[in-house]
Parts: structure tokens; sequence; C-alpha cells
């Protein structure tokens, strides 16, 4: 289990390959992840941790634009757009369905604005 493994937050890996990242304020973050779909598929540590780290406020998102390259399942740009900021989350062709779906799933959290653009790098 992977409950506690990021400070100040609650992580557990779910049934049907969706994590879960407790937000402080509001309802949980629920990711899907594709275990065959390569790097960009699954949601990495460093990426709940860099959740945990914008959630805490030492940046304030509110209103700023927000540029992610290399999104994957898009789990720090959500949390950025959950705080109030207009996030890009880019990558690959292959991962836009992924992003989307995440998204979509997540969008009740939303107080600013996210949308998905295809990268190539």
């Amino acid at each position: 289990s992977m409950e506690g493994a990021v400070p100040g937050g609650s992580v557990r890996a779910m049934a049907g390959a969706v994590r879960e990242l407790e937000l402080r304020a509001g309802p949980a973050l629920r990711l899907e992840q594709r275990w065959a779909g390569g790097e960009g598929s699954v949601v990495w540590d460093a990426a709940l941790v860099l959740a945990k780290f914008l959630e805490s406020g030492a940046r304030p998102l509110a209103r700023r634009r927000v540029l992610e390259l290399g999104a994957g399942t898009g789990a720090a740009g959500i949390v950025a757009a959950a705080l109030g900021a207009n996030v890009t989350v880019t990558d690959l062709e292959e991962l836009q369905e992924l992003l989307a779906a995440n998204i979509e799933r997540n969008e009740h959290l939303v107080t600013g604005s996210i949308r998905a653009q295809v990268l190539k790098w």
C-alpha cells in the first residue's frame, strides 16, 4: 500500500489501475494509469510529491498561467487547475486519450481551467 507515501497526504493504489491523491481541501484526485502504456502512462511518486508541494501554497497559483511539458497522466497539472491556475498540459499524441480521461474524471475539482495539447518532443 502507498498509504502515507506522500508527506501531508494519503496516496493509495486502487483496483482498476486508478491512483487516488487526497487533497487537503475537497475530494480526492483520481488518476487512471495504464501499466502497458510506458513511462507517461504511470502516476509517478515524483508527480504526487510535486502535487503536494503545489497544494502547500508556497507558490500561489490562482489566475496564473501554467504550461506542463510531458504531463503524462496530468497529475500535477490537474492539481494546479484545482488551485485556480489556467493550465495547458502537454504530451505525445499517444497520451492524449489518458490525459483527457483524467481531466474529465477530475473536472469537478477544477477552479481555474485545464486543456490538453499534443507536444512532440
